[in-house]
């Protein structure tokens, strides 16, 4: 992970050679931008071809991702970036990572344009679940990696992710479940607490990209984490541990033919600050069944 020595102007008085970003939106600079707010599950920089859909995987079979990575530095040279691909079941916090791929890719410095990796083709293993968290890292390789590379896709302008599920409501059916992993990406123990959402209109409107259907907004649906706790839910974990946590939800009406709906489901680290800050989060996509 490239750590800028300090941010390039604006938010600095010195110009480093590189200050890196895998661009959530347009114009993303990495800071002051960061923590992220909004959509911060889903990163459209992470770009997956060669499946059953842009958030449904085929394990086994090898699938290609693209990852886009933007240089704000005010350097004069070209940075050579290493792009890092991970996968791993469910999480908010990436407590164990997966190998899919690594590509190298030349990044102009000054926000010239978006430089974009060749395919990194990879095969998640059978027996994985089809649906997958995805994360990427951009790193300059003429930067040495500091001794803390805990995985930031939120906070952290080189990390990014890429994290939708999908469930099927049955035609009829208003009553859905959904179960992932909370866990402590550091090195330490944390007290947590997982939150879960409605998505917005907002938000809804930005997973139309990758879901070709009418978004429905649900504001009123009742979510609660694990037995009778609401959708909020307080957790300690010791560093590098994870929990298996359920999720419980009632839609307010059927989800019609061609229509959508999401949860945002997202983990806060509390040990410092009682607002939270966000660790990570996965986009619950919730799609009608067939007939």
């Amino acid at each position: 992970m490239n750590q800028p020595q300090e941010p390039a102007e604006p938010h600095g008085p010195s110009t480093p050679s590189t200050l890196l970003v895998i661009p959530y939106f347009d114009g993303d600079r990495g800071l002051p931008d960061r923590p992220l707010t909004g959509v911060f599950y889903y990163c459209p920089s992470i770009v997956v071809s060669g499946t059953p859909s842009r958030f449904e995987f085929t394990p086994g079979q090898p699938m290609d991702v693209t990852v886009d990575v933007v240089n704000h530095g005010a350097g004069t040279s070209v940075a050579a970036t290493s792009v890092v691909v991970w996968w791993a079941e469910p999480t908010t916090g990436f407590a164990t990572l997966n190998w899919f791929g690594q590509e190298v890719v030349a990044v102009p410095s000054h926000g010239a344009y978006v430089a974009r990796t060749r395919p990194i083709t990879g095969t998640i293993p059978a027996g994985a679940p089809n649906h997958l968290c995805l994360l990427a890292r951009a790193t300059a390789l003429s930067s040495s990696l500091p001794p803390d590379t805990t995985p930031d896709p939120i906070n952290e302008p080189h990390w990014a992710q890429f994290n939708l599920m999908a469930h099927t409501v049955a035609p009829g059916e208003t009553g859905f479940a959904f179960s992932w992993l909370a866990g402590n990406p550091g090195g330490t123990g944390a007290r947590y607490e997982l939150r879960v959402r409605p998505a917005d209109a907002d938000a809804l409107g930005r997973l139309t990209e990758v879901l070709e259907a009418r978004p429905s907004a649900m504001p009123d649906m009742a979510l609660t984490i694990e037995e009778g706790d609401g959708p909020r839910l307080a957790i300690e974990l010791d560093g590098g541990e994870q929990r298996r946590v359920h999720l419980r939800g009632d839609l307010t009406q059927g989800l019609e033919p061609g229509t959508f709906t999401a949860v945002e489901v997202a983990q806060f680290d509390v040990t410092d600050d009682p607002e939270g800050v966000p660790v990570g989060a996965i986009g619950l996509l919730l799609r009608p069944g067939s007939d």
